[in-house]
């Protein structure tokens, strides 16, 4: 169920807020969805037990993106869908200086709520549901945003310096792959943030390379290891035709698009397992130069080296021991290293990793013992087995 403007109303009452706390706690503590509004019902309307459950569920989702989620406004798709805090702080850095903003397609408000510690905010979207929420939100954080129902396409962009467009990716069916299916298209979407100096489109993390404009900059963000937001940056904001940003530490590495050649080797001492912004960036050779390392195969973002090297872009692993491809030999070289279980990863291999480690996992002790890495990956054309332990 989504949160209409009428819903977003009541729930900001004091009747309605004390519902939705109830509403919190029960699910946390396991009531059944159904029993839970049939209690709310014997002291609210029906309408607003839903109501109620609805905002408990889109908190108990946003939990995991916003620390104060008990505090906002959001049904279960608008938090799926919303920014999580520690993103949309680092992408709302770019328009620091700016003197307005606008918002278009707010959802929410997440991005807004970011955007605002930077210059006022005005937030638009079509639904008045979500326009609905983030009015509740910015009043909630105390954020300069004025909320708006309208189009992004017919939206007046005048005393505006800098604009974040977020284009829904998803229809009915679910998600939407073709950009210019978009809603705007993104094709639309780059055409209004070009009327002002500096600003963003968030775009999904697989969109393909040849539809980003040639003087904008394309940044892949992930966070924890996890590839979560793209995004397109045009005008003043613009800073290099690429870039791959870690958080939470907020590093980055940029360049331009690779075109020599990568260095290809065996594995050395060490094995780096990359970021997945830094291929979709198509930065990994500049990464392999900053570490003195190597390729193992052209297109596949494993590194390896003999030196170590610290770097925020790339876990690393101390390899033991390589072969071509044989699960008896993986199970052998497991065992003879005392390994109490493995855990399997793989690039460019087609061997299904979840069966393959259920099966030498059933073959070893287990417990709190050594844990190794199997890397499956390919050595030019060779398909092989890394044996590593996680330097953690």
């Amino acid at each position: 169920m989504a949160l209409d403007a009428d819903a977003v109303r009541w729930l900001r009452t004091p009747e309605g807020a004390a519902a939705a706390r109830d509403a919190v706690a029960a699910l946390a503590a396991g009531t059944p969805l159904l029993k839970l509004i049939d209690t709310l019902r014997r002291t609210h309307t029906a309408e607003e037990a839903r109501w109620a459950v609805t905002l408990a569920e889109g908190r108990t989702t946003a939990a995991a993106k916003f620390t104060d989620a008990s505090e906002l406004f959001f049904d279960r798709e608008a938090a799926e869908q919303a920014t999580s805090d520690v993103v949309s702080r680092y992408t709302a850095r770019r328009f620091a200086g700016a003197s307005r903003i606008v918002d278009l397609g707010c959802g929410a408000g997440a991005d807004a709520l970011a955007l605002s510690g930077h210059a006022p905010v005005v937030a638009i979207d079509l639904d008045e549901g979500r326009v609905a929420m983030t009015e509740a939100n910015a009043h909630v954080r105390g954020a300069d945003i004025e909320a708006r129902v309208g189009d992004a396409l017919e939206a007046d962009l005048d005393g505006f310096d800098a604009a974040w467009l977020d284009p829904a990716r998803r229809d009915g069916s679910g998600r939407v792959l073709d950009p210019e299916r978009w809603s705007p298209p993104l094709s639309a979407a780059i055409r209004v943030a070009r009327r002002v100096r500096s600003a963003g489109i968030k775009v999904a993390p697989g969109i393909e390379l040849a539809a980003v404009p040639g003087d904008a900059e394309i940044e892949f963000i992930s966070l924890d290891g996890r590839l979560v937001e793209a995004v397109i940056w045009l005008g003043d904001a613009v800073t290099a035709p690429r870039r791959a940003s870690v958080l939470p530490s907020g590093e980055s590495l940029h360049g331009a698009p690779e075109e020599a050649a990568p260095t290809l080797g065996e594995p050395g001492t060490y094995l780096y397992d990359l970021d997945p912004g830094v291929g979709r960036a198509g930065l990994v050779v500049a990464l392999a130069e900053r570490l003195g390392a190597w390729h193992l195969s052209e297109g596949v973002a494993y590194l390896s080296s003999d030196e170590p090297r610290e770097t925020p872009f790339a876990r690393r692993f101390r390899v033991r021991q390589w072969f071509a491809f044989s699960e008896r030999r993986i199970l052998e070289a497991c065992q003879a290293a005392g390994a109490s279980r493995v855990e399997v990863m793989r690039r460019a291999s087609p061997v299904e990793t979840n069966e393959l480690e259920t099966r030498l996992n059933r073959d070893l002790p287990g417990g709190a013992g050594l844990v190794l890495t199997v890397v499956l990956t390919r050595l030019v054309e060779e398909h092989v087995a890394i044996v590593c332990e996680r330097e953690r």
